[in-house]
């Protein structure tokens, strides 16, 4: 793919693309470039993936990491990338927390599977994609799931270095989900981080990039735990939502 082409995609596609300072917009398309090329992607229920879509997807989990040291080896286990067109029902026996089974069909817009694929649904990425006032993103939402399982655990606690900075994000988050919890008052956040804390760090990830004013706003605490760990500040960059 044409450079030029490359970043007409991720402009059109990335909401948070035109804050970005220069040294970020291009280190966030060589990241990109890379994910494009060495993902494997494939399509469900005889879908076709295009470069429209392996953009998309790849700017956005380029984003999470456009600021770490290791850059895409965060990634490292991600299998493949499966595009399905809309809904996707997952059947089968499943987990679903608090010690308890489920046989019912569940509808998701997409998953990530521990050392295995993140399933997408397109429909649902590229609506979200371009309404980010909303700040719902299942693109950020399923990649912020990878980043959150490196150390093996799905527990809404990334890895870090800092002993220190551990202590801050699960005394922050632990608070942060709490009062989430016990508070009807309207937030930022959607009800479905009140799931569990891995729920809880993909919703708060979608908000951060996409309505990071609105997030400061309402909670500073969780605001600067996710700029510290992601290493920016996007709602320095410029106002948004």
């Amino acid at each position: 793919m044409a450079p030029d082409q490359l970043q007409r995609l991720v402009t059109r596609w990335l909401a948070p693309w035109p804050t970005l300072a220069g040294a970020e917009q291009a280190h966030l398309l060589e990241l990109t470039d890379t994910l494009v090329h060495q993902l494997r992607w494939e399509a469900a229920s005889g879908f076709e993936v295009t470069d429209t879509m392996r953009v998309a997807v790849a700017a956005h989990a380029a984003l999470l990491v456009v600021s770490f040291d290791d850059g895409l080896q965060s990634y490292h286990d991600v299998s493949s990338v499966i595009m399905h067109p809309s809904t996707i029902v997952r059947r089968g026996t499943k987990y679903v927390g608090d010690g308890m089974w489920s046989d019912d069909d569940d509808p998701v817009i997409g998953e990530a599977v521990h050392r295995g694929p993140v399933l997408v649904s397109w429909d649902a990425a590229a609506q979200q994609a371009r309404e980010p006032w909303r700040g719902e993103n299942v693109l950020l939402h399923e990649f912020a799931h990878r980043l959150d399982m490196l150390d093996g655990i799905s527990d809404g606690t990334p890895l870090f270095d800092d002993a220190g900075q551990l202590d801050d994000w699960v005394r922050v988050c632990t608070q942060s989900l709490r009062r989430l919890r016990a508070h009807d008052e309207p937030s930022v956040l959607r009800n479905y981080a009140e799931t569990n804390p891995a729920e809880f760090f993909a919703v708060a990830t979608e908000v951060f990039f996409t309505r990071p004013t609105a997030l400061r706003e309402e909670n500073p605490d969780l605001y600067r735990v996710l700029r510290d760990y992601f290493r920016q500040d996007p709602a320095a960059r410029r106002p948004m939502y």
